[in-house]
């Protein structure tokens, strides 16, 4: 099981169990903040399990529609994950604590819910500890601090775990506090404040795990320190006299498309394939110039053998440096 599939795994676990027990606060206390983080619940179940189908369906392989693979169908999933967060809990949550505020109702067994308002937030917060513990092996593995991963990480299953976890744990606070001031200050007010809250969060965290999407979706140049190990291959090789043309796009959270156009030094090449050959004694066996021509055109043809060979090597290098680096295009130049 991958990170990010453990970690999508813990979360969609955690939110059943609290969603079922914010749904009976909210019947034991009518809060209007419950009633958020019930609808919190709900839209992170569902966006849970769009993200476990988006993991599915990228594991796919690459068929003759799709030469390059599904690698990028968990950008769409965890697209319609950020939309899902943004349209059905946080507009919901913000218009029933406006009501909340302009027409207040009052509470019952507000320490009920407390209670479980504090259960859920040490839950939240133990799921958000296993979401963050997958991003920080994931952002190591790519040589990125974590917040760099968040914000540019090509997988946005284990990311987007952590910002709904994150938001989850501030909104249980947000409820937690306004359900906890309303019973202080007798002002169902506050409960309606605390659902504002949490929609307005929600509504930030969708925003920003959308405009991420849709970033990823257009196949972005991965982070800059990986681009400088593909390159360095080419540049610390002898029979690489140039480089360019450069273009290396995302195709998924594990997978990455080089291609470059290269020019080899036909010197070095030659000297290389000179090393295990008796130049004298092919020259001593030259009787005119038929013989002359057989010889060059058979060099031409292992010069051809040659230069294929180092493009295989480069490329075995490659995908040593970055092993993401499954599809490799080198243009001779």
């Amino acid at each position: 099981m991958t990170t990010s599939t453990r970690a999508v795994a813990v979360a969609l676990i955690v939110d059943v169990v609290i969603g079922a027990a914010k749904l009976m606060a909210f019947l034991l206390t009518g809060s209007a903040s419950i009633l958020a983080e019930v609808l919190h619940s709900a839209a992170d179940i569902t966006n849970q399990s769009l993200l476990a189908v988006g993991i599915v369906r990228s594991r796919r392989g690459p068929d003759s529609a799709y030469p390059y693979g599904f690698g990028r169908s968990r950008y769409i999933w965890a697209l319609l994950s950020a939309t899902g967060v943004l349209f059905i809990g946080s507009g919901v949550s913000v218009v029933r604590g406006a009501e909340q505020i302009f027409a207040p109702e009052p509470l019952e067994h507000v320490a009920w819910g407390l209670i479980i308002l504090f259960a859920s937030l040490v839950a939240e917060g133990v799921s958000l500890a296993v979401g963050l513990s997958a991003v920080r092996r994931s952002a190591e593995e790519a040589q990125q601090t974590l917040w760099q991963y968040l914000r540019t990480g090509p997988d946005p299953m284990a990311v987007a775990v952590v910002l709904e976890d994150a938001s989850a744990v501030l909104g249980a606070g947000m409820a937690l506090g306004g359900l906890g001031l309303a019973k202080l200050t007798g002002n169902a007010t506050w409960d309606g404040a605390g659902s504002i809250g949490i929609g307005l969060l929600l509504g930030a965290s969708a925003v920003f795990l959308i405009n991420r999407n849709r970033r990823l979706l257009l196949g972005p140049t991965p982070p800059s320190e990986s681009v400088a190990r593909m390159v360095a291959v080419f540049e610390d090789s002898p029979v690489v006299a140039r480089i360019q043309d450069v273009k290396v796009s995302q195709l998924g959270a594990d997978a990455v498309r080089f291609k470059a156009e290269v020019t080899f030094d036909g010197s070095e090449v030659a000297r290389r394939l000179l090393v295990d050959k008796d130049v004298d004694l092919a020259w001593s066996a030259l009787r005119g110039p038929e013989d002359l021509e057989r010889l060059l055109v058979e060099f031409g043809g292992q010069i051809t053998d040659a230069i294929g060979d180092e493009v295989d090597r480069l490329e075995e290098q490659l995908t040593e440096a970055v092993p993401e680096a499954r599809h490799v295009d080198l243009e001779p130049d």
